[in-house]
């Protein structure tokens, strides 16, 4: 009788020891799981602070570079303009005074063109006016396929694994608990001793699925 009682005791103290190592395996993992989508998220913290960084760099440069083809546009038009009504006071002045205008008249074209030069052609609409606008939108575009300029996905990224951490941190919890049943086994009274294995077990599968649909849902 007393064998079978030791028999017993030490079939229960082997069961227990692998359940304790099972759920310090599981738990190890999870936890290595946590770790890796924690990193990934201070990654994706990053990379969002680094596409924000980029974003308001090309909206400035963007900015100074379309403003000043603007006003390279704008002095064209000023001495296109001015060089026109030059032609028309000779067209309706005397000989004497259209030879006087002349040289006026060819410095305004000239810098007309000289301005012509200083913008790109392309952004000027049949109407005469300037799609700044467009050229914005052109700068941005170029701009994109060089570099990151979508900081809310990356910061929608760092959020979700944040999340991801959190849960696989909650279900490691579980996984601990189940380790204090196990461990408290050998110390209540044998009555006792297989509720605290059943609630460990509990434990360790309700942490184990929690673990995985974690990691299957993300």
């Amino acid at each position: 009788m007393e064998n079978a009682a030791k028999e017993q005791d030490n079939r229960l103290a082997t069961l227990v020891a692998i359940l304790i190592a099972l759920a310090t395996v599981l738990g190890a993992v999870v936890a290595w799981r946590a770790s890796v989508a924690s990193d990934g998220s201070g990654d994706a913290d990053f990379a969002g602070l680094r596409a924000t960084v980029n974003l308001e760099e090309t909206r400035a440069l963007a900015a100074v570079t379309a403003y000043e083809n603007y006003s390279a546009f704008m002095n064209y038009r000023r001495y296109e303009e001015l060089g026109n009504l030059l032609v028309e006071e000779q067209n309706q002045a005397e000989e004497d005074e259209a030879t006087a205008l002349e040289p006026e008249r060819i410095n305004a074209h000239d810098l007309a063109l000289a301005n012509q030069q200083l913008f790109p052609n392309k952004f000027l609409n049949r109407d005469g006016s300037y799609a700044l606008q467009r050229e914005v939108g052109e700068l941005f575009a170029d701009a994109a396929k060089e570099k990151d300029l979508q900081p809310d996905s990356q910061y929608a990224e760092a959020d979700k694994l944040r999340d991801k951490t959190n849960q696989l941190l909650i279900a490691v919890t579980v996984l601990a608990v189940a380790l204090v049943f196990y461990t408290l086994v050998e110390t209540v009274g044998r009555r006792l001793q297989y509720l605290f294995i059943g609630v460990g077990l509990l434990c360790t599968v309700a942490g184990s699925v929690m673990a995985l649909m974690v990691e299957f849902a993300a």
